[in-house]
């Protein structure tokens, strides 16, 4: 089925207007990715240039908005400076994971024309992160006025999605009535009966299923006990009752698995080791929730209820795990009831074809125990669900305060804070505040990373913390010309003019170094690459809204990057005066207002 980042991009001449993420965690790479998608820059083969991104936030600022479980935003190896100005399309749900997360995945995207308006709903079960498991993924498409069929339950999901976005200008209540009106269409093969969004109360209820079925399967790399006991309540007539899951948690339940007959089981891929060059970048090492969570990398991650009677065959599908806290409402989760045709039944039953039976006849132990909870993960937990940090700064130091004592109950873990961008700092023990010290503009953001250590054991994470005075544009303009330096900026700008895509040689997003200009000619030469005269004409008379989309680059970044050069890079800022003396009189030879 498709993936959220299909759902996310537009087709050529459409443009993204609005994107709503819901998912359990998310990394940094799958963030951007995703913004990438939303604007139509995302490439497959190479890391965006970090004017792609530069592009991408300011197309998608107040547009775009990632809601996430606190605590689980993954730190990467090595976290690039500019993930800072993440911290503006990411929303944490503050649920304490001893007892509930946020768990739904889903993405609600508006994309149009001058012409037309298309809404999108993916559904599925991967998390916003750079894995790649076994998944499932659904999405349904509407425009107004458009062929379809009405879905119960879309705009609760609506609902609750911007609400917890919380992006301005949008009205949760007036977002959902518009979303209720439309009908959707859905892929070949696949009738949507209901949508289903928890509130995380505890409302639910297990799933009513028929006392008997021709064939029932459960797909799930979480289970429980009390889901599987109501789930094997249902009779096989032909036998077909079918259990796939990891080989840990079929082992962990063997007592409760043996009604499934031969249980199937997948293991999770090989992934490289972990540094920052690897495809893999994201630091795989957070454990799972204490009671059921999302642990990166398991290979089968995919969720879903099938059972067919018949020539009916119906589906549950989404992002609850095969658990009484996923499926009883305990978790805020989205499911889809699906009924699908043999066609669609027999892709999802490929997952099935890839499994291994575990036969109980050759397992040594037929009872359940429980895996050890791990100390640092306890903690973790704990820290999260205490989590009420604020930054308070100015021009001369930036502070993190905690309206409690936030460190963990068991006093032989250590604590260690500070920005994304900056060093961890240790947060001394019954103190409510840190002092981080100065922090240049560029590196601002209110992405902070926590540590916790035990021995030689240690547990880091990213979580939001709101900043007062707020940071604004300036500190997105600031970041990204640090970054670029002065000959990227110019070559951002020719590049423009002339309709090229960035170089596949120019440095991506997620390198630090700024692209310095030649320090060897006490002048530094203006190369034919450049921008000329010439062209800011040819595209003032060629394409006047190419011609604006510079006009505003110039205006927003170059007071920025002037700045910065004046002592980091004295050649570019020497280029810098001279493009914006040809510039000015370009702009007045053509009578722009200044």
């Amino acid at each position: 089925m498709t993936s959220y980042l299909d759902a996310l991009r537009p087709e050529q001449g459409w443009t993204a207007d609005l994107a709503i993420i819901a998912a359990y965690s998310a990394d940094p790479i799958s963030i951007v990715a995703a913004l990438l998608a939303m604007v139509g820059r995302d490439d497959e083969d190479r890391p965006a240039a970090r004017r792609d991104l530069a592009d991408a936030i300011e197309a998608a600022r107040d547009r775009f908005r990632v809601v996430i479980q606190r605590g689980r935003l993954a730190k990467m190896a090595r976290t690039p400076r500019l993930t800072g100005v993440l911290d503006q399309f990411v929303r944490d749900v503050a649920f304490d994971e001893r007892r509930q997360s946020w768990h739904p995945k889903a993405a609600l995207v508006k994309v149009s024309t001058d012409k037309a308006i298309e809404w999108r709903l993916w559904i599925g079960s991967r998390n916003l992160t750079a894995q790649e498991n076994r998944d499932l993924g659904l999405v349904l498409v509407a425009r107004p006025g458009g062929q379809g069929r009405r879905v119960p339950g879309v705009d609760d999901i609506a609902t609750a999605l911007a609400e917890r976005a919380g992006l301005p200008g949008v009205s949760a209540r007036g977002l959902a009535a518009e979303i209720a009106a439309l009908k959707w269409k859905a892929p070949a093969g696949v009738r949507v009966d209901r949508l289903g969004i928890s509130t995380g109360k505890g409302d639910w209820s297990l799933p009513a299923l028929p006392k008997a079925v021709d064939a029932l399967t459960v797909v799930s790399p979480f289970l429980d006990a009390g889901f599987l006991r109501h789930v094997a309540k249902t009779e096989c007539r032909g036998g077909e009752r079918q259990l796939l899951s990891t080989r840990f948690e079929i082992e962990r339940l063997g007592a409760t698995c043996r009604p499934f007959g031969d249980s199937l089981a997948l293991d999770a891929p090989d992934y490289p080791p972990t540094n920052f060059e690897a495809p893999d970048p994201v630091d795989p090492t957070p454990a799972s929730a204490v009671e059921e969570g999302e642990e990166l990398g398991r290979g089968l991650h995919a969720k879903l209820l099938h059972i067919r009677q018949g020539d009916k065959r119906r589906l549950w599908t989404g992002s609850a795990n095969a658990t009484q806290r996923a499926w009883t409402g305990r978790n805020v989760e989205i499911i889809a009831e699906l009924s699908v045709d043999e066609a669609v039944e027999g892709g999802l039953m490929s997952l099935i074809a890839e499994a291994r039976p575990i036969r109980w006849e050759d397992a040594a132990v037929l009872k359940d125990v429980e895996a050890e909870k791990d100390e640092l993960e306890r903690a973790r937990a704990e820290v999260s669900a205490r989590w009420k940090g604020e930054i308070v700064w100015d021009t001369e130091s930036i502070r993190l305060r905690h309206s409690s004592i936030l460190h963990p109950s068991d006093a032989r873990i250590r604590l260690e804070a500070g920005l994304i961008t900056s060093d961890l700092k240790t947060w001394p023990a019954g103190q409510t505040e840190l002092d981080l010290g100065p922090i240049q503009t560029a590196d601002l953001t209110e992405l902070v990373q926590l540590r916790l250590m035990l021995g030689d054991a240690s547990c880091e994470w990213i979580v939001q913390a709101p900043a007062t005075p707020p940071f604004g544009v300036e500190r997105d303009r600031a970041a990204f010309m640090r970054a670029m330096g002065a000959r990227e900026f110019l070559l951002w700008i020719a590049d423009t003019m002339r309709g090229a895509a960035a170089s596949p040689n120019d440095p991506d997003w997620t390198k630090d170094e700024p692209s310095r200009s030649s320090t060897g000619e006490p002048t530094p030469t203006w190369t034919a690459d450049l921008p000329t005269q010439e062209e800011i004409f040819s595209t003032w008379s060629r394409s006047p809204a190419v011609y604006k989309a510079v006009q505003y680059r110039i205006s927003a970044y170059l007071p920025a990057l002037l700045e910065h050069t004046r002592t980091a890079d004295p050649n570019g800022h020497t280029q810098l005066k001279q493009f914006a003396q040809m510039w000015a009189v370009c702009e007045e030879g053509l009578g722009a207002p200044s």
